[in-house]
């Protein structure tokens, strides 16, 4: 099972509509199984720094097959430091320890990830979720 051409359109939009409706501006990345980028939009005016980390976070929630932040890649909490090393060890933008980035599952089976940059991180991973609700899986 893998995202479709129309379940990314369907992600982008919602994700940015929401967005709007929030009054925030955001760069957002939607990434297959393998954290390989699929698609990608960023709103008029959004900050060129949003545009990596939309993408590290898309990536790092598809890499771990959990939501980006304070989780290790087996899932298990992290305190600054334990999250700060595995993202230096990852190297630039792979693996990101902030929320945003969100896993996609269909019918129980993992796709791909979407990850949010601009906003507040818990507006970030609020936007994400509605991108991903939009397939109604």
């Amino acid at each position: 099972m893998k995202l479709t051409e129309e379940g990314v359109t369907a992600i982008l939009q919602a994700a940015l509509k929401k967005a709007k409706g929030m009054k925030v501006i955001v760069s957002i990345a939607v990434v297959d199984d393998g954290g390989h980028l699929l698609a990608f939009m960023r709103n008029d005016g959004a900050r060129l720094h949003t545009v990596p980390v939309a993408i590290a976070k898309a990536r790092s929630a598809a890499l771990t097959r959990n939501p980006s932040g304070k989780k290790s890649p087996s899932g298990r909490d992290m305190d600054d430091h334990q999250a700060l090393a595995i993202t230096l060890a990852a190297g630039p933008g792979s693996i990101v320890t902030f929320p945003g980035g969100v896993p996609i599952s269909v019918s129980g089976h993992f796709v791909g990830a979407v990850g949010v940059s601009g906003a507040k991180s818990e507006e970030d991973r609020e936007i994400a979720e509605t991108g991903i609700a939009a397939l109604g899986a």
